[in-house]
C-alpha cells in the first residue's frame, strides 16, 4: 500500500474501503468474496438481482462486497438499525422482528463503509448499537462521526441497569471469527446479546 501511495503521489489511506480503491487504481483488486454484511427486512425498491433478493428472502440475506459494486440495490427511505454481532440478527429472525436490521460484524471492514455510504446516499436514516466496551465505543463513534448514526443502547444507563441485571440467556462464550473486544482495567463490557440491550434495540419492532 505505501508503495503505491508513493508511486501515484496520494497519501497512504486509513480506511479499509480507501485502501481498496487506491489498489484499484493501479490493477490490484482485493478479495471482494469472503467478507459479508447481513440485511434483514431491508426494503429495496429496484430491479436488480440484489433488491430481488431482499424482497423474496423470508431469513437475513448475506451480501458480498461484490454484491455491493456489482449490482448495488436501491435502498428505499427507512430507518435501519445496524448490529455489531450476527447473533442479534438470529433473534431477530426467530422473534419475527419487523424491522429493517443490518450487521456489520465488528470492526469495520471495507464492505461496511461501502454499505454505509450506500445508505446514506439512498436518504436511509441509520441507528447504530454495539457492544458496551473499549471497541464497540470506538466503532460506534466513527459510524456516528462519519454516516450521521443514532447512536442507540449504548449510553451508561444502559450499561448500569444491564450488569445489575444478569442476562436470562446466557451469551455465547466465543463468536465465530472474532475476538473479545475487553480490555484489562476497563469496565466489565456488556455484549447487545445481553437482554437489557436487546429490548432497547428492538423496542416497538417485535412482530
Amino acid at each position: 500500500m505505501a508503495a503505491v501511495a508513493e508511486r501515484t503521489g496520494q497519501s497512504e489511506p486509513s480506511r479499509p474501503d480507501l485502501v481498496r480503491a487506491l489498489l484499484a487504481t493501479v490493477g490490484v483488486i482485493a478479495d471482494r468474496l469472503c467478507a459479508t454484511v447481513l440485511l434483514f427486512n431491508v426494503e429495496a425498491v429496484g430491479d436488480g438481482p440484489i433488491d430481488r433478493r431482499l424482497r423474496d428472502s423470508p431469513a437475513p440475506v448475506a451480501l458480498t462486497l461484490l454484491d455491493l459494486v456489482h449490482h448495488p440495490p436501491l435502498l428505499a427511505p427507512q430507518t435501519l438499525t445496524v448490529v455489531e454481532n450476527p447473533s442479534v440478527m438470529e433473534v431477530t429472525f426467530i422473534a419475527g422482528v419487523r424491522q429493517p436490521i443490518a450487521c456489520t460484524s465488528g470492526q469495520l471492514r471495507a464492505i461496511d463503509h461501502v454499505f454505509f455510504q450506500l445508505a446514506v446516499a439512498h436518504g436511509v436514516r441509520l441507528r447504530y448499537a454495539g457492544d458496551i466496551d473499549t471497541a464497540g465505543k470506538q466503532i460506534a463513534a466513527v459510524v456516528a462521526s462519519t454516516y450521521g448514526a443514532e447512536i442507540v443502547a449504548m449510553d451508561d444507563d444502559v450499561a448500569s441497569e444491564a450488569r445489575h441485571h444478569p442476562p436470562a440467556t446466557p451469551r455465547p462464550r466465543t463468536r465465530e471469527g472474532e475476538q473479545s473486544h475487553a480490555c484489562a482495567g476497563a469496565a466489565t463490557p456488556v455484549f447487545q446479546e445481553h437482554d437489557v440491550l436487546l429490548a432497547r434495540i428492538l423496542a416497538h419492532h417485535r412482530g
